[in-house]
């Protein structure tokens, strides 16, 4: 980075005995996280997996402005992020033809943004270029109506000064590059520009990461500088199907369309066969299952569900009845219990105890617990029960003592206070980055974390006096549908 946060120096590299592994996704997961710990991220948070928005892209669009391409330009494509919101505005201020692209392409190509007539003031504009007013204010383009593009904006998680450019790890640019090539709307003339802030540019990125179907670069643009990179790798020609799916295919239609054309007009139009063209970045954890409490009455009838002389009582499905121990009758009259079952009744699983307990405080009352959560994983702590008081300013993380895990024998990893402190020092959160006047002095604060002493819940205590000590000491572990309890 120009800033030279998280550049290693030449005396760390030689003492690592086995390297970092060099992947677009690393670069990326360092632009996202520096825009994050420095409190360079705006709305929408957080910026990770996105083509982030960040401090100053109001100044990149106002320094685009000035710019002769920019200002010779008559027919603009600037994408649909966020962070070009402002190019987007210019592009209507100036009354310049504008298309933006159809978000991930799901529904189409290409939206001509025109405003309705008599519509030209600034508000009518900011609706104009959202995410809803570009579907209701735009015209749309398909590939084979003709387009002819002066200048193409796009967005980047990270640039180099070499026009290198990496993405956010979809293909969404690139496919609508080489979707514009097909349509002949992108000329030898036409300028490719970027906005991003000072920290997303890279004095330099490994060639080797690249491939044909990557944009190169021609003009950065920084709330600070303007950059003409020397552009070392040449521009796509158009779409290479030997790079896609046929899921990619299906999931947008105007790539099926595209195909057909090709394959139509005698040109090699072969997908690869093993679906490899993933999202490059990590994927999602999968969701756990909602477990079903109640069932329909079509579950139960009618539908073939009971056996050959099964007799269905009611509409309702219950689930069966959990069979109990009876030892307590044969232990009081000296009998069997029911069934003749004298099994011993499972012992009960003991409750985890509280080892320590840490307060976090100067909390924001506009952050999220997400938000909190994901700095917390980040910095590697994963507290067993969070007590949220965000609206208060503050939250508990309790950790239990370390014991077996569920279904393993092998103890879990300790985990001390020492090393929690130490790893969420000099911790900052906080700021919605909406822009909105009523968050204007809602910066992110720096987050005082100090040891708190757990408190045992007491055997039998009285509502009025748990009332009482709520404010002045972390709450106990409760059941999981307590208020403010997060797991």
């Amino acid at each position: 980075m120009q800033n030279g946060d998280g550049a290693p120096t030449a005396a760390e590299t030689t003492k690592k005995p086995v390297p970092e592994e060099v992947t677009k996704q690393s670069f990326r997961v360092k632009v996202w996280r520096h825009l994050e710990t420095n409190g360079l991220a705006m709305f929408p948070r957080p910026v990770y997996n996105r083509i982030p928005n960040f401090k100053g892209a109001f100044e990149a669009a106002a320094k685009l402005a000035e710019l002769d391409v920019f200002k010779n330009a008559n027919t603009i494509k600037v994408n649909p992020d966020k962070p070009q919101e402002p190019v987007r505005v210019i592009c209507l201020e100036q009354e310049k033809t504008l298309y933006v692209p159809v978000p991930r392409l799901q529904t189409g190509f290409l939206n001509r943004l025109e405003l309705p007539e008599g519509q030209t003031g600034p508000a009518a504009i900011r609706q104009a270029v959202s995410r809803n007013g570009m579907e209701t204010y735009g015209k749309p383009i398909g590939i084979e109506d003709s387009v002819s593009l002066d200048l193409v904006v796009m967005g980047s998680v990270a640039v180099s000064k070499e026009g290198y450019r990496i993405g956010k790890g979809r293909g969404y640019g690139d496919l609508e590059f080489g979707l514009m090539m097909h349509m002949k709307a992108i000329k030898p003339n036409t300028v490719v520009v970027t906005t991003v802030h000072d920290c997303q540019v890279f004095d330099t990125l490994p060639a080797e990461l690249f491939g044909p179907h990557d944009v190169p670069i021609d003009i950065i643009v920084t709330p600070t500088q303007v950059i003409e990179t020397q552009r070392m790798s040449q521009r796509p020609v158009g779409i290479l199907w030997h790079l896609l799916s046929n899921r990619r295919l299906q999931m947008m239609p105007v790539l099926a369309q595209l195909r057909d054309i090709e394959m139509l007009a005698g040109r090699a139009c072969a997908l690869k066969e093993v679906d490899t063209d993933v999202e490059e970045r990590a994927p999602a954890r999968p969701r756990r299952p909602r477990r079903r409490t109640r069932s329909h009455k079509s579950h139960s009838e009618g539908e073939g569900n009971t056996t050959e002389g099964e007799e269905v009582k009611s509409g309702k499905q219950r689930r069966p009845a959990r069979r109990r121990n009876s030892n307590k009758s044969a232990g009081k009259d000296g009998k069997e219990g029911k069934d003749g079952d004298t099994r011993p009744r499972r012992p009960k699983r003991p409750r985890p105890v509280i080892d320590f307990t840490v307060k976090i405080s100067n909390i924001s009352p506009n952050t999220r617990v997400r938000d909190l959560k994901q700095a917390l994983s980040e910095r590697g702590v994963k507290p067993q029960v969070m007590v949220w008081k965000g609206f208060r300013g503050f939250c508990y993380l309790h950790f239990f003592k370390a014991g077996p895990q569920k279904g393993e024998g092998d103890n879990a990893p300790a985990t001390n206070m020492e090393s929690v402190l130490a790893a969420l020092a000099q911790m900052s959160l906080g700021g919605s980055g909406d822009g909105s006047a009523a968050d204007a002095d809602d910066k992110p604060r720096m987050l005082c974390v100090e040891p708190a002493p757990p408190r045992a819940p007491p055997a039998a205590a009285h509502p009025a006096d748990a009332a009482d000590s709520a404010d002045t000491a972390p709450t106990p572990i409760a059941p999981p549908a307590a208020e403010g309890i997060v797991h």
